[in-house]
């Protein structure tokens, strides 16, 4: 019999905390804690019960009971997740929960006590006429007859983006290979070898579908589609170009003639820019080169910067769309570990600077907007140009907007 029973106050606490008071499906909007009375529901991802949806026997009772094993739902929603278990599975449950909360604003602490205390004081349990599925903690108790069972909601229309590691910046965490190295000449036989991205200050471009996507490509699907003429799949800088492979996709990465293939296992290959398409339909771009020129100094280049990230908006762009993805597309931009580097901005025409630049004082810079490959990238990009120049207390000089608006391809 398993020692613990259910979350404990302080695991419900920070589910709720997390939540922004939302439910976690897809562009859901039904509220968890309504004034006095918690209408949300604590599900579990896998199921509490043996024939419970997707039930592992393997899980030890923290596990099961765990926040990681935890997502808040509306009522509605929580049946739904467990009527179709092809369509909602572990891996999609745990994406889902992973980009709810980190795009939810943080409920404040005494409205997650609050939900907390509420749920221990009612004590009910349900799980809509289910016996041992995703069970539920909630003070509303349903029981429809099979005539009056909620409407199932069709499968979720938001996109499930990738998630994050060791910051904002990247997708893998730090001692995590991005893939292997893939040999795709005509019958080369070379061995697998891990490809590591360089660590430090790093600039990123992230492309997203704007709905859910019903097919996922293979690696093959997808690097052939990057050697399209007017789709090519490029990291933001490169001389050379190499490709490698993993099990959620494909990239295209800079190499040099010192990235040879290791001759002992003390070697790993490192790229210091890598563009990789997940199987889902997400393009993620990282670079560390383009701050590198400036990290001596510690000097942000402007148009550096901006001269990377739009053509690469506008090569993403064409590439998603190329696979049969409809725009318009979600962009996130960001410049990581910058806190103190200062800006450097060309003056405006016929004058001379002898500005040392304003100081960045945040460690991030992000910003997101849409796009659609129809329009100026330079002028999709201008919330990721204002917010650069907030986070350095300033705000964009004129002649450099008029250069976005006159120049959408700067």
């Amino acid at each position: 019999m398993d020692s613990l029973t259910g979350p404990t106050t302080a695991t419900i606490k920070r589910l709720f905390a997390v939540s922004g008071n939302r439910c976690a499906f897809p562009k859901c909007m039904s509220t968890l804690i309504d004034g006095k009375k918690v209408v949300g529901k604590i599900c579990h991802i896998k199921a509490q019960n043996e024939g419970g949806p997707r039930f592992d026997p393997n899980q030890t009772p923290e596990e099961r009971h765990g926040y990681d094993n935890l997502i808040l739902m509306c009522g509605r929603h929580h049946d739904v997740i467990d009527d179709d278990v092809e369509a909602y599975t572990v891996e999609y449950l745990h994406r889902l929960k992973d980009k709810h909360e980190q795009s939810a604003e943080s409920l404040p602490e005494d409205e997650a006590e609050q939900g907390a205390k509420l749920l221990f004081v009612n004590q009910a349990v349900s799980s809509i006429n289910q016996s041992g599925g995703v069970i539920a903690h909630t003070i509303n108790i349903h029981n429809f007859p099979p005539s009056q069972q909620p409407e199932v909601s069709q499968p979720p229309t938001g996109f499930i983006a990738a998630v994050a590691k060791d910051g904002n910046a990247r997708f893998r965490a730090a001692d995590e290979p991005i893939g292997y190295f893939w040999n795709t000449l005509p019958f080369a036989q070379s061995p697998d070898y891990e490809i590591f991205l360089a660590k430090g200050p790093a600039i990123w471009l992230r492309l997203i579908p704007q709905d859910a996507v019903s097919h996922e490509w293979s690696n093959e699907e997808l690097l052939n589609c990057g050697r399209r003429q007017g789709a090519f799949l490029l990291p933001l800088s490169w001389g050379g170009m190499q490709y490698l492979r993993a099990e959620d996709g494909m990239g295209a990465f800079a190499s040099s003639d010192s990235m040879s293939l290791p001759n002992s296992m003390n070697l790993l290959p490192e790229t210091d820019s890598i563009a990789f398409a997940f199987n889902t339909g997400e393009l993620w771009s990282v670079d560390t080169s383009v701050l590198g020129i400036g990290a001596i100094k510690r000097h942000l280049y402007f148009l550096d910067i901006a001269r990377a990230l739009v053509p690469k908006l506008r090569e993403g762009g064409q590439y998603l769309c190329s696979l049969g993805i409809q725009p318009p597309l979600k962009w996130i931009a960001g410049l990581e570990g910058v806190k103190g580097w200062r800006l450097q901005v060309p003056p405006p025409p016929n004058h001379i600077s002898t500005s040392t630049g304003d100081t960045c004082f945040k460690d991030v810079v992000e910003a997101n907007g849409t796009y659609d490959p129809a329009q100026p990238p330079a002028t999709a990009l201008l919330p990721f140009f204002t917010r650069l120049f907030q986070r350095c207390g300033n705000t964009i000089p004129p002649h450099i907007e008029a250069l976005i608006h006159a120049n959408g391809n700067l």
